[in-house]
């Protein structure tokens, strides 16, 4: 009886082996389905032509570093690089000092206030770049609103020479990349435990340095997030250096671009490429000792990440340095309360202040572009002489610009259809298999987000030139493709991880099939993260303007190529009444995406007696 029990158990093991073993295989060809096409992008079209370039700027075997040591000797070259550093340091600080106030604000709001300050900055970020940029151009110029305004108050009586200076390119920076900052900082600030400032508060500590001592170190891993986001973007930055700076303030993402496009000097464009390239590496390998990179983009973040920015309490004395250090902190702070804390309305007051500056700033090239587009003038002059609607006329029939917008609705729509399709079956291996290497493949499919967008128009240049793709349609849809698909996944794994499975598990539970659960409960629980996910990539794509000066060649002119090619040229009100288009529909979609949130809450009623 005990041996034919063996045998039985035997036998079973026997049989479950090759079924357990295709299971397991089938499970790692589904994974390796979901995220093959994303990786292969991403590996073919960036990190082999990166490799490339760095192979051809020392001239393959020969290991000639002849280049490296031109660009080190050559001043204007060196000068540039420095310059690069300097803008994004300075930019990254202004960003994080001003930002950070707004999104401690922003944590204390109310559902409906948050929705509408929330508005109020999604409107300026998700607008193109160059819309925002033009703007700027036409506020700083010697004959701009700034000027024409100080010249009527009488503080001035010769324009200020605002526009082609390193005042204006920081002004554009900044108005671009602070919203992002914002953000970033109040989605981990919002995973915050407050208890803890109000326990320091009840221990003796007055509000300042409750704030000082308890909320800002948890707040640094949030703060080193957007710090290192911002940087990377701004230190590879090309429009606001190249349409509101000078000469003087040429960065290392122009030389790079006027050294392949125009000079042709390809192993010199590969050179300087790279060195940014080896920059960006530096500064995310610095700030991973800190902050985890893939924190960089995705909402989720453990207890234990929120809790690395306490204070480290060493075994060791403090040294008397340190204690002196810290002495000066304190009777710092205990002068910031002394002087905010009577009256009692005082910081409350000055932070809405701020937070209205910072609206009125972000929305003010806006509100500019608006005014512009109903200009009766032939010319650009604020403020207009009269109402006309004669250069919407000219944008909705003039064939360059008509073909233009058609031509960028037709690019994003394919686009962001492709990156939702690519980005959700990534997110869904990342989030739910088993995998080894799941940071490091998720680290490879958000790489294009971390890396400064000259660099991604380099890899694409090169391996769309070495596959005949450069200058065809099917080369733009790849190039906007590996942009936008990485913002579909970040947008799409915390959706997922959020998701209730104990929902699919009763449905399973019930009898329906596998393929009847996705489509009948995961896909309509996820339907919001997928218009938000598509939204943002048709944004990003119809916004994109370097990687697609790289790939057009002689195709129809996308949207933001007529409008840079136009700017460059001369500011005709035209390209108001473009923006003013584009702004309009980004508010239509940022006021649907709040609307709920816009709603009052509904009372909720007492039934039990009916």
């Amino acid at each position: 009886m005990h041996l034919s029990k063996e045998l039985q158990h035997e036998g079973k093991k026997v049989l479950n082996t090759p079924f357990k073993d295709w299971k397991l295989l089938r499970h790692h060809g589904m994974v390796a389905f979901q995220l093959m096409p994303l990786v292969i992008l991403i590996a073919a079209f960036l990190i082999v032509p990166l490799l490339s370039a760095a192979w051809k700027s020392v001239n393959g075997a020969t290991l000639d570093f002849s280049r490296y040591g031109a660009i080190w000797n050559d001043g204007i070259y060196l000068s540039a690089i420095l310059r690069s550093l300097q803008i994004a340091l300075t930019t990254t600080i202004i960003c994080i000092v001003i930002g950070f106030p707004i999104a401690y604000y922003m944590t204390t709001l109310s559902k409906r206030g948050l929705a509408l300050l929330s508005i109020a900055l999604l409107v300026p970020l998700f607008t193109a770049f160059l819309i925002r940029t033009y703007g700027w151009m036409v506020i700083l110029g010697r004959r701009g609103v700034l000027n024409i305004a100080l010249q009527n108050l009488g503080l001035i009586d010769q324009p200020l020479r605002i526009l082609g200076t390193s005042t204006a390119v920081y002004i554009g920076l900044v108005h671009v990349l602070m919203p992002i900052g914002i953000f970033v900082m109040y989605g981990s600030l919002t995973r915050v435990d407050r208890s803890l400032v109000t326990a320091a508060q009840i221990l003796g500590a007055h509000p300042v340095r409750a704030f000082a001592s308890v909320l800002l170190p948890m707040s640094r891993p949030a703060i080193l997030s957007a710090a290192m986001l911002i940087f990377i973007i701004s230190i590879g930055f090309y429009i606001a250096p190249a349409l509101l700076g000078g000469p003087a303030d040429t960065m290392i993402s122009q030389l790079v671009v006027t050294q392949i496009t125009t000079l042709l000097d390809f192993q010199s464009g590969y050179a300087l490429g790279i060195i940014l390239l080896m920059v960006t590496m530096l500064v995310l390998a610095i700030g991973n000792r800190f902050v985890p990179l893939e924190q960089l983009w995705s909402v989720e973040e453990s207890e234990q990440q929120l809790r690395l920015g306490k204070t480290r309490r060493g075994g060791g004395r403090a040294s008397g340095a340190s204690r002196a250090c810290k002495a000066a902190v304190t009777l710092l702070e205990d002068g910031v309360y002394l002087i905010l804390r009577r009256p009692a309305w005082l910081a409350p007051l000055l932070l809405k202040v701020a937070l209205c500056l910072v609206v009125m700033f972000l929305l003010a090239p806006l509100a500019i572009i608006y005014i512009l587009s109903f200009s009766s003038s032939p010319f650009l002059i604020f403020p207009p002489p009269g109402f006309s609607l004669q250069w919407y006329e000219k944008f909705l029939t003039d064939p360059d610009w008509r073909g233009a917008l058609f031509q960028s609705f037709k690019v994003g729509a394919i686009v962001a259809s492709l990156a939702l399709l690519t980005g959700t079956m990534a997110s869904f291996a990342l989030v739910r298999a088993k995998l080894a290497w799941k940071r490091v493949i998720f680290l490879l499919v958000i790489a294009p987000l971390m890396l400064p967008i000259i660099l991604l128009a380099l890899g694409l240049y090169l391996s769309t030139a070495k596959l005949g793709l450069l200058g065809s349609f099917p080369g733009l849809i790849i190039g906007h493709l590996l942009v936008c698909a990485p913002y579909t996944v970040v947008v799409l794994v915390p959706a997922l991880r959020g998701l209730d499975r104990n929902i699919e598990h009763a449905a399973s539970t019930l009898g329906a099939p596998p393929h009847l659960v996705v489509r009948r409960i995961t896909l309509p629980l996820l339907l919001p993260a997928f218009v938000a996910a598509w939204l943002m990539a048709f944004l990003q794509s119809f916004d994109e303007l370097l990687i697609t000066l790289f790939l057009l060649g002689r195709q129809t002119q996308t949207l933001p190529i007529k409008m840079w090619s136009d700017i460059r040229i001369q500011l005709d009100p035209t390209l108001s009444a473009a923006s003013s288009v584009i702004v309009t529909a980004v508010i239509f979609i940022v006021v649907a995406t709040q609307y709920r949130a816009l709603l009052p809450a509904r009372k909720k009623t007492d039934v039990s007696g009916a």
